[in-house]
């Protein structure tokens, strides 16, 4: 019986992607994997073939999304402020992200739509790289299930349109799993070189993780567990080219560690929320909110395995005739069932140690990465056969993005959905502020005096900054987290100066005369405040320059 991999067509191709279980010469095994030839064909059933289904669903969600939303989430106008210059770091997380945007806005220009765009290629590409992983561990059948799970979590779906540093985070995660997976199987015609490469390749995309958060050190250490554990280290191949891998993410690394050498180590203050302390009975009852924040996130994909398990068992459905076995013959555990232990379960021991004693205060969105292959044990776990029900799983899955698309975008529709949410980024009229604050901008300064700065928080300055038709540079209130700012021009060219709900402060670079203002609007989806004012400063240009 043999496990597959992904062909480039969509099939799953014969492969060895789990060293440690016993095999032939040449060849690995996996024994609880069905056997024959399981195919599902990309032509007939093109439309509910795994990785073109969830891409699929990824893309609705992503134009649905920008039909609904009249704004955008605060993530982005920090990513499109951080993309202004590229750096090897920014005050609160490493680059990449950042990077990608920039290098998106450099090639095709600044548009609205770059953010949502790179944030569902990323998490479709997550996906179709989640299901080549299932592939590998729990087989191809399996794979379909963990895919159709892992595309109704909600992080993967309501936030498909959401690019921050978790989008890329799990892009690179997959990755990094998938080409681990692909270094350690045993195949002794396998030139040296290619051997070589595959490892090197490993050791860039984790230094690439590592470029996108360093919540991603928890993930990789769930693969150099899983590694070790199987006993692909066992290997002396396997265990230099994993030395070679640590070495080369480690030089990638370099270079932003030595940025945040020389800035005050603000990432690392800002990941390890320097200055925040929190009672035992905090601590607890941080982790309890968490976990139960994230049975929320995990509800449809949760919903939808109860429902199609539900209507297995009313039909009869026999039990899937080879179950996958957490303990083999020898009492040790199955090293497909090590990987998938090891890549949920360290992530979670992380976050929730470093919650109850390192006494850090858990955030709601770490769950995206914690529990990103959760779909994969889910689907290992399945009692009943998944080929012979796939259809009714693609139904079931199809009705629940239905509900929750309608559900989305309710706000477009009906005044009565409103969020409980502080703050309803999507839903606030960008363009009305961006274009009041154009508007008094033009009457304030001497014609032909363009408005090149706007300073203020991320979100409300963010606003300006891409729906005002001149695109004016955002600068935060800290000048020092917006290093690329030549002062000079700053202070000659004025700005204009917003901030929600309080009037924004004089300092040294907003002294003398100024123009004050407030523009007031609604809300509707915003429950707890629809009623908002911007408040507006304009510090008048000394000059009148060209942008």
């Amino acid at each position: 019986m043999k496990t597959r991999n992904s062909r480039p067509d969509g099939t799953c191709a014969e492969a060895a992607p789990v060293a440690g279980v016993a095999a032939g010469a040449g060849r690995r095994s996996v024994p609880w994997l069905p056997e024959g030839g399981l195919r599902w064909a990309v032509s007939a059933r093109g439309l509910i073939h795994p990785p073109l289904l969830a891409a699929g669903l990824v893309l609705v969600w992503v134009l649905v999304a920008w039909w609904t939303n009249t704004a955008q989430y605060g993530d982005h106008f920090e990513q499109l402020s951080w993309a202004q210059s590229m750096e090897w770091g920014y005050h609160k997380h490493p680059p990449l992200p950042s990077w990608l945007l920039a290098a998106a806005i450099r090639v095709g220009g600044l548009h609205a739509w770059w953010p949502s765009v790179l944030a569902g290629g990323c998490i479709a590409l997550n996906l179709v790289l989640t299901w080549r992983i299932a592939c590998w561990l729990i087989g191809e059948d399996r794979a379909g299930l963990a895919v159709l799970f892992a595309g109704l979590q909600q992080g993967f779906m309501g936030k498909a349109q959401l690019f921050n540093h978790n989008s890329v985070l799990v892009v690179c995660v997959s990755a990094v799993v998938l080409l681990a997976l692909r270094a350690t199987q045993l195949e002794a015609a396998r030139p040296a070189r290619q051997q070589t490469l595959r490892w090197a390749l490993v050791g860039v995309v984790a230094g690439l993780a590592m470029l996108s958060k360093y919540q991603a050190a928890l993930p990789l250490i769930g693969v150099v567990v899983a590694m070790w554990r199987s006993g692909a280290l066992a290997r002396p191949a396997n265990r230099q080219g994993l030395a070679l891998a640590v070495v080369i993410a480690l030089l990638m690394l370099a270079p932003h560690v030595a940025w945040v050498a020389t800035h005050g180590w603000s990432t690392v203050a800002y990941a390890t929320q320097s200055g925040v302390s929190q009672s035992a009975g905090e601590r607890l009852a941080g982790v309890v909110k968490f976990l139960v924040i994230q049975l929320r996130v995990l509800s449809p994909a949760l919903l939808m395995l109860a429902l199609v398990a539900g209507w297995s068992g009313r039909r009869g459905t026999d039990r899937a005739a080879r179950m996958p076995q957490p303990v083999r013959g020898d009492d040790r555990p199955a090293p497909q069932w090590i990987w998938l232990s090891s890549l949920l379960g360290v992530p979670v021991a992380g976050v929730l140690v470093a919650a109850l004693m390192g006494g850090l205060r858990l955030q709601d969105h770490w769950g995206i990465q914690t529990f990103q292959f959760m779909g994969l044990v889910a689907a290992a776990l399945w009692p009943w056969p998944v080929r012979p029900a796939w259809r009714r799983c693609v139904a079931v899955a199809l009705v629940l993005h239905g509900v929750f698309l309608l559900a989305h975008s309710a706000p477009r529709w009906t005044d009565m959905a409103r969020s409980t949410r502080a703050r309803v980024d999507e839903f606030y009229p960008a363009r009305a502020m961006a274009d009041a604050m154009r508007a008094q901008w033009l009457a304030a300064v001497p014609a032909g005096c363009t408005l090149r700065y706007v300073r203020g928080p991320g979100f409300e300055a963010g606003i300006i900054g891409l729906y005002a038709p001149e695109h004016p540079a955002v600068v935060d209130d800290n000048l020092l987290h917006t290093p690329w700012l030549q002062l000079a021009d700053f202070a000659e060219a004025g700005h204009l100066a917003v901030r929600l709900g309080t009037p924004p402060e004089l300092d040294d670079w907003s002294s003398g005369p100024v123009l004050r203002g407030e523009f007031s609007f609604d809300v509707p989806a915003q429950r707890q405040a629809p009623h908002q004012t911007l408040h507006w400063m304009i510090v008048p240009p000394a000059r009148c320059a060209a942008p």
